[in-house]
């Protein structure tokens, strides 16, 4: 089994915005992702939804995933959340993403429109194909309406080569351990849900994807 590009805690950054103008503020984000990277994240994931991906216009996401890449500057490892309704733009950021010197991206099922699971494979496949990157599947019931089961999971795991890591926020704890078996161990499963993560830890997933370190950085 391949060793993960991510492991342990991997941080995600809020998108700050001035005050006075609504507008991202990009020094105020450079000081939260560097203090993130110094207080031993080990990594930093922008553009999740805590980053607010899902409200900002294609420059904001430009603007904040450059920054972020060029913060970090390769201390640690970064996960870019690039998902978007439309596959053309997730195809368009996963490729800002991977331009821009990112580890990882990560992906969600599209939200209000229900696919089929052809059509889910499509999408996935397609943003799969525009990038070298390894890609992590981001399964959250809460925010997609979409309840990814490790049985789908891992169909499309091995269907798409680059698709080597899943983040599951559904608070299910068995479904980590049902992931890696499922796989064989191919597929590396991160927790994204706050209330579980040491069960998570000791069902065997490979890290924790959390906006807590914005609090308690250095915990």
């Amino acid at each position: 089994m391949a060793t993960p590009p991510l492991n342990g805690i991997i941080s995600y950054p809020v998108t700050p915005f001035a005050a006075d103008t609504g507008e991202v503020d990009l020094p105020a984000l450079r000081r939260v992702t560097d203090e993130l990277v110094e207080a031993g994240s080990h990594a930093v994931a922008p553009l999740g939804s805590t980053g607010e991906s899902a409200y900002l216009s294609e420059a904001e996401w430009d603007a904040v995933c450059e920054t972020t890449l060029h913060t970090v500057a390769g201390r640690v490892p970064t996960l870019v959340g690039v998902a978007h309704w439309s596959t053309e733009t997730t195809v368009r950021r996963a490729r800002v993403a991977e331009r821009g010197g990112a580890t990882a991206i990560m992906m969600l099922p599209l939200a209000y429109w229900r696919l089929t699971p052809a059509e889910l494979e499509r999408h996935f496949a397609t943003v799969a194909e525009a990038t070298d990157l390894p890609m992590m599947l981001y399964n959250n019931p809460a925010t997609s309406g979409v309840d990814l089961l490790p049985e789908t999971v891992v169909a499309l795991a091995e269907k798409i080569p680059n698709l080597t890591m899943v983040k599951e926020s559904s608070g299910e704890v068995r479904r980590f351990q049902a992931i890696r078996e499922l796989s064989g161990g191919t597929l590396s499963v991160y927790n994204g849900n706050n209330p579980v993560a040491l069960d998570a830890f000791r069902a065997g997933a490979a890290g924790w994807c959390t906006a807590a370190p914005g609090l308690v950085p250095r915990w």
